[in-house]
């Protein structure tokens, strides 16, 4: 099953901005070893984590690395991406299969569904005080009607479950944005 089956990627394809994965920093230990299963090389999350002295495996479904399908032959700590927000469902499946570390940016609206197959006691959230304004092949700034938090799992520098952190954006996150 392809991550993108039955869906028009231009519907489901925003990017995170850096700010956005900047605020994750924290509570990442150093030097860990980070798959991004949602990623190309390009992408936000490789550039930041790299940056920050994280050995980061990418993959994607153009690439021919389907999540549902694929799993890096290297270790890895933590699982770490912006996923397409249609399959959350079976995304989450699939990262409770896998049994590692996660911290996935999702809609805060996946809180009212019924989940209980998918989350559990030991959910961690990270919600931020204001929305992420994402950028996509056709659009500038947040054209989705809903904030985006990060939904994690044993994401082991978490001082609590809930976390409100700040969202600190700035022009140059802005401009390196815009140049991808």
């Amino acid at each position: 099953m392809s991550c993108y089956l039955g869906l028009s990627k231009r519907n489901d394809e925003y990017y995170t901005p850096a700010y956005a994965v900047k605020a994750l920093l924290p509570y990442i230990k150093e030097k860990s070893t980070i798959w991004c299963p949602f990623d190309k090389q390009w992408s936000e999350f490789v550039r930041i984590l790299t940056e920050h002295n994280h050995k980061v495996i990418f993959s994607h479904i153009d690439e021919g690395k389907d999540f549902f399908h694929y799993e890096p032959q290297e270790s890895y700590d933590y699982i770490i991406s912006n996923p397409p927000f249609s399959k959350k469902r079976e995304i989450l499946q699939r990262l409770n299969t896998l049994n590692k570390p996660y911290a996935m940016l999702l809609p805060i609206n996946l809180l009212n569904d019924n989940y209980s197959n998918v989350l559990d006691s030991s959910l961690e959230l990270i919600i931020f005080d204001r929305r992420i304004e994402f950028k996509g092949r056709n659009i500038n700034g947040n054209h989705i009607s809903f904030k985006t938090i990060y939904f994690c799992k044993n994401f082991l520098n978490l001082p609590h479950s809930i976390v409100f952190a700040p969202l600190n954006r700035n022009k140059e996150d802005e401009q390196i944005a815009s140049l991808t």
